[in-house]
């Protein structure tokens, strides 16, 4: 497995911030926590690529929401903020040797935080940063690829879908209390239901049993060690602070 992941801006205290956060505070402990983050993943047997930050874009560390991974080739997307389009260029300098490169059509609007492979499928958010024509340029993506896609609507009161609902397993989903109906999901998928105020802990990444998740969610953590998972806590105050999650950090692939 491979990673890519772009360093902490020195202006990422002016990151976009208005669902979990109020804005970032500590930017040294900020790069603290991308470091631990980085050599987590060194540890979990990726390789991983670390690209310079840069001071004209706050969020660029979020690499995540500018490429879908699919198989050998990558969905470029056209981020859903404008402030945060300029930060691709960087992204399909780091992919373009190691995977096939597609782009998203120019009225499609798209961050990959609302896009993750959950088996033989593709799940999408329809959120503020994701539209209808985004959605369209995604299922030709996934479909030419042999994957089906299936569409869900986010929260209001979420930026994107994988903020609060990722795949800790195979067919199981995690994602909090009464933000979602059972129909949202595939059929025959099994659904773990985290605390409200746990919501923020609904975002994991995982490596089989090995999984990332943030420090400081109790019952989340209990739920996933009862599935038999090995957890590995990191910290994620200053990124929870910029509406950025575990899975927002990297964009990883085979």
């Amino acid at each position: 497995m491979r990673a890519i992941v772009r360093g902490v801006s020195d202006s990422y205290e002016k990151a976009l911030a208005s669902y979990f956060g109020t804005g970032p505070t500590d930017l040294e402990e900020a790069r603290k926590q991308h470091s631990a983050y980085v050599l987590k993943l060194r540890e979990l047997g990726l390789t991983v690529k670390e690209l310079d930050s840069h001071s004209d874009y706050p969020d660029c560390c979020f690499v995540e929401d500018h490429a879908i991974v699919a198989g050998d080739s990558a969905l470029i997307t056209n981020a859903g903020h404008d402030s945060r389009l300029g930060e691709k260029t960087a992204i399909v300098e780091a992919l373009e040797d190691d995977l096939n490169l597609e782009f998203m059509n120019s009225g499609g609007r798209m961050d990959g935080g609302d896009v993750f492979q959950f088996g033989n499928k593709f799940l999408v958010g329809h959120s503020s940063r994701t539209n209808n024509r985004g959605i369209q340029n995604l299922k030709d993506f996934v479909e030419f690829r042999g994957f089906d896609l299936h569409v869900i609507e986010v929260p209001k009161r979420s930026l994107h879908l994988i903020s609060v609902c990722t795949s800790p397993m195979p067919d199981v989903l995690l994602a909090p209390e009464g933000w979602f109906k059972p129909s949202d999901f595939p059929d025959d998928t099994e659904i773990l239901l985290v605390p409200n105020e746990e919501a923020y802990g609904a975002n994991v990444i995982s490596f089989g049993k090995e999984v990332m998740v943030s420090k400081g969610y109790d019952i989340t953590s209990k739920i996933l060690i009862d599935k038999g998972l090995n957890l590995h806590y990191m910290e994620m105050s200053q990124f929870r602070a910029g509406d950025g999650s575990l899975t927002c950090l990297s964009v990883i692939y085979e």
